[in-house]
């Protein structure tokens, strides 16, 4: 069984994978793939070039250019192949396991939900998700730009088959997560 967990930025998608995980699931996360791009020399490199940016303070530039459509269309032309690479890797070697969830920020808006079983939606509120994002060093402009580029949540809740809401604590979340797993 193949379960996708979506949720706008800063809606604790990787808390929940990372619960998960902890407690012996077999996760797949987008999020963790394309850093750990970034952090491969060899891989980074490679994107950097395709998508014309120099090495220094690439990120920061990425950052700034995103707000462009034609860059955003050409980033994902350029990383999207590598994603799919590596989930195909993963996917290959947690084929035994049931269930996988794969944690996919642009499940709806990429139209994947059709490649999984199940999708759960983590829910917060626009002020939390953003104290969130904030707390770990992003800037305001950043949450901003990110969240224009995700459906509204009212709008991902009505396409998920799940919706855990994330406006608590970490161990809030962790209990709504054990109480959706005992439905599946």
């Amino acid at each position: 069984m193949k379960i996708a967990i979506t949720g706008n930025i800063g809606s604790g998608k990787s808390e929940a994978v990372k619960f998960l995980s902890s407690i012996g699931h077999k996760c797949i996360s987008s999020d963790q793939i394309i850093k750990s791009l970034y952090q491969d020399n060899l891989s980074r490199n490679y994107i950097l070039k395709r998508i014309g940016i120099p090495n220094k303070n690439y990120k920061e530039e990425i950052i700034q250019r995103l707000a462009k459509p034609s860059f955003n269309k050409n980033l994902k032309k350029v990383i999207y192949p590598m994603l799919y690479a590596k989930k195909k890797i993963a996917n290959h070697k947690f084929h035994q396991y049931n269930p996988i969830f794969y944690e996919v920020p642009l499940l709806f808006e990429e139209r994947l939900s059709r490649d999984f079983d199940y999708t759960i939606f983590i829910s917060a509120t626009f002020t939390k998700r953003k104290q969130r994002v904030l707390s770990r060093g992003a800037s305001a402009n950043y949450f901003n730009l990110m969240n224009k580029k995700q459906l509204k949540e009212n709008v991902k809740e009505n396409l998920s088959d799940f919706t855990i809401n994330n406006n608590g604590s970490i161990l809030n979340l962790r209990l709504n997560i054990i109480k959706l797993l005992n439905k599946l």
